[in-house]
């Protein structure tokens, strides 16, 4: 973006007219209370306002070009404090040179009304000394107030960079994460088809048009960050019904959900890998297979989601292992809702039983 001399920002010119106002009206109204020389403070005044913008857009566009953002801020004091300096001898200087021979006459004749010698030198000096300083002052603390508020806006830009970065980033892991089907499942899926196809080809039909949804909503789903019950219920079902397939009388599947819960709001494909988990590592290991139960119910503000199923008495090895097993889970879950949910597992009696508690959502 180039560098204009002119700022091209409305706010800018805004407050540094009134900055310049507020300078001018207090000078005249101390001109004024010590009722001496009105008409030159008045003149001296607005003399000033271009001498002194000038100046101080030396200093932004100095501030800009050389790169100030980077710089020690005790450095930035040292240098505006120096700048100021020579700044305000200058602005003093330019302002004497403007007024004085306009008002020379007519200050001269004053002091002879006062009976005070009357030195031309004395008198242009003594208006240099009172209109230095000032401007010293007035470009000291202009620069002060730009270099924070300039520090201040670039401090604001980082943070909200910082934040669209991170927002990025979460999306494209929840995308990863959510995007992951497993594929055993896939293979399996596939083959039970194969083999259906020979024995009953209208069920194999069903099996193919649920393996389909079953794809489109996982791949409809990455573009969404939670989706509503309703419809994860839907998609575990037509899950069931695929590996019922295989696991044919092994399998017994039973749903409870809670009234009124159907557009409460979850993250997609979570109850689809809780099951996948559940028939991977718990009712697949059994010999006589067993029951698979998924329910969902209130609990004050929170939604609680649990999937319990037959397992071997043997620890399981359901983290990680599969890698979109739990471990995924809780990564999702750290990032939609950071300290808000919570994943607990439990392994007892021959039931291995998972609960998930997540803030009460609806959908709109």
């Amino acid at each position: 973006m180039p560098l204009h001399f002119f700022p091209r920002d409305r706010d800018f010119w805004a407050y540094h007219c009134s900055a310049v106002a507020v300078g001018v009206m207090a000078s005249t109204a101390i001109a004024v209370a010590w009722g001496f020389m009105v008409r030159l403070q008045v003149y001296s005044s607005l003399a000033w306002i271009p001498f002194y913008t000038l100046a101080v857009l030396v200093l932004r566009w100095l501030y800009k070009r050389r790169g100030g953002d980077s710089v020690p801020i005790a450095r930035l004091i040292a240098i505006v404090v120096l700048y100021s300096a020579v700044a305000g001898m200058l602005i003093g200087a330019c302002v004497t040179a403007a007024v004085m021979p306009l008002h020379l006459e007519t200050i001269s004749a004053k002091y002879k009304r006062l009976k005070v010698p009357v030195i031309p030198s004395e008198i242009i000096l003594n208006k240099f000394i009172d209109e230095a300083p000032k401007s010293q002052l007035f470009v000291a603390v202009w620069g002060f107030i730009y270099i924070s508020v300039s520090s201040s806006r670039r401090i604001k830009k980082a943070e909200v960079f910082n934040l669209r970065l991170q927002n990025n980033l979460k999306e494209a892991q929840l995308s990863s994460l959510s995007n992951q089907l497993n594929p055993h499942f896939l293979f399996n899926s596939l083959n039970n088809i194969r083999f259906m196809i020979h024995e009953d080809a209208q069920r194999a039909d069903a099996m193919i048009t649920s393996f389909s949804d079953i794809l489109r909503y996982s791949l409809e789903s990455s573009q969404h960050e939670k989706v509503s019950l309703h419809h994860e219920v839907g998609i575990i079902t037509k899950y069931l019904a695929i590996v019922k397939t295989q696991l044919e009388e092994r399998l017994a599947f039973s749903l409870h959900i809670a009234p009124g819960l159907d557009d409460a709001l979850m993250p997609p494909m979570v109850l689809q890998m809780l099951v996948e988990n559940a028939v991977k590592h718990g009712l697949d290991q059994l010999q006589g297979g067993g029951t698979l139960t998924v329910s969902a119910s209130r609990q004050g503000q929170c939604l609680l989601l649990e999937v319990d199923n037959d397992a071997p008495s043997a620890p399981l090895q359901a983290l990680g292992c599969t890698g979109i097993g739990l471990l995924n889970i809780g990564q999702r879950l750290h990032l939609l809702y950071g300290d808000l949910a919570a994943l607990n597992t439990t392994h007892a009696g021959g039931v291995f039983k998972v609960g998930i508690t997540l803030p009460l959502e609806r959908a709109a």
